[in-house]
């Protein structure tokens, strides 16, 4: 059972990454380095907690996978 969540101290993200712009999008492929890929938390984006960077993770991924 959910009772809520902890406080807003300790939930985080990383902060900072691999450029947005050195990365195809529809692979996660490095554009300055061939065959280098990169999703989650190693890209440049974060969020407001609440489910945001996780759906980042999983989807960066799952393009990834699907661009190998």
């Amino acid at each position: 059972q959910v009772n809520g969540k902890s406080t807003f101290k300790e939930e985080f993200v990383t902060a900072g990454g691999i450029d947005l712009k050195e990365i195809n999008f529809k692979t996660m492929e490095s554009k300055l380095h061939q065959n280098l890929y990169f999703a989650g938390e190693i890209v440049n984006i974060d969020a407001i907690t609440g489910g945001f960077n996780f759906q980042n993770a999983w989807t960066s991924g799952f393009i990834l996978a699907n661009g190998i």
